[in-house]
């Protein structure tokens, strides 16, 4: 079984490698940047890129029949997400009930279609970030804000760009079956308990209450890593769980020393910075459907110079990154091994979703 995972782990599946879908998320996310560089608010042209980084991955999904529905629909879902978990996030009991609510839905709709899935997974990770970084009054509006914009940009972007080139990006993510999504019936027999997505709904509003609550108990800085890591490899089958756990671990650890070894040698200035983001990023938005590991190499050093951009030491955010993404590894593991013993089925998994 080891050798079948490492052998799916490092398989390249080269047909979804796709530079060209990725060259059309690279603006939204360079731009934000350079003019947070020029207006001096790196902070605020950080938040921007990021929600467009993130809103670019929806640029391979599909809802309703329609390919920009995702991008729309993750971009708002990360606002409201981002404002709701910056509110909530004064309170510890109030932030890990909140996350466990936002995992049961995400278990829930997971079952309806993949594009379904995916935005409700984005939905999931913001509140999870906007809950460690609590704030009130205007603060608590701002990161919703400028990651709306994010996304709004590079849905512009994106669509934009198959206009002009007539030509959309593969839905790789997965189109799944449509009546689902519109069905009232549909979305109630996803929560109902004795279903296979009922079942991880309950799975995932328990990993992620038990993750949030060991990221508040620990106290550790970027802790919310955890319960992040843990949504992201959480996975309605056994296997693909255990094969995206291993691959997003192994990822880190090579994406830590790459990430390590480039600030070493680098220049520590914003458009160093900048440059860096925009690469590896546009090396995410290219290899995430043909290799997860690659993938999590890269987002990982995505990560550390966009945090490093917003004033954090690199060093200190690959030692967290590290740690924490082993922690919420580890996690999702153990909730699925728990869990799977009581568990009457595994049926087939037709949703794939995949994501920073």
């Amino acid at each position: 079984m080891l050798r079948d995972l490492a052998r799916t782990i490092l398989k390249v599946d080269w047909p979804k490698f796709h530079p060209r879908a990725a060259l059309r998320c690279t603006p939204a996310i360079l731009l934000p940047l350079v003019v947070g560089i020029l207006l001096d608010h790196p902070r605020q042209g950080s938040m921007m890129a990021a929600g467009a980084f993130g809103v670019g991955f929806g640029s391979f999904q599909e809802l309703y029949r329609s390919r920009k529905a995702p991008m729309l629909y993750a971009s708002l879902g990360i606002c409201v997400s981002s404002w709701i978990g910056t509110l909530v996030g004064f309170s510890r009991i109030g932030s890990v009930l909140l996350t466990s609510a936002w995992a049961f839905l995400y278990g829930g709709i997971s079952a309806l279609s993949p594009g379904a899935s995916w935005v409700a997974l984005q939905c999931v990770i913001w509140l999870i970030i906007s809950t460690a970084y609590p704030a009130s009054g205007s603060h608590a509006l701002q990161r919703g804000v400028f990651m709306l914009l994010g996304g709004l940009l590079q849905t512009l972007f994106v669509v934009g760009f198959w206009k002009l080139e007539r030509v959309e990006t593969p839905a790789f993510g997965g189109v799944g079956p449509q009546e689902a999504e519109t069905s009232i019936q549909g979305i109630a027999n996803s929560f109902h308990p004795e279903s296979h997505s009922g079942a991880y709904a309950v799975r995932a509003a328990v990993t992620m209450a038990a993750a949030a609550s060991l990221c508040w108990w620990l106290q550790v800085e970027n802790g919310y890593w955890i319960p992040m890591t843990a949504a992201i490899v959480m996975k309605p089958d056994f296997r693909q769980t255990y094969e995206r756990g291993l691959a997003r671990i192994a990822g880190t650890l090579v994406g830590a020393v790459v990430a390590s070894l480039i600030a070493a040698h680098l220049r520590h200035a914003p458009g160093v910075y900048a440059t860096l983001i925009t690469l590896f990023a546009f090396l995410c938005h290219s290899i995430v459907f043909a290799n997860y590991a690659v993938y999590s190499v890269c987002v990982t050093s995505y990560v550390v110079f966009l945090l490093a951009f917003s004033g954090l030491q690199e060093n200190i955010v690959v030692e967290h990154r590290v740690i924490n993404t082993l922690l919420g590894g580890v996690l999702a593991f153990l909730a699925h091994a728990i869990f799977w013993k009581f568990q009457k089925t595994e049926e087939p998994v037709t949703t794939k979703t995949v994501t920073e």
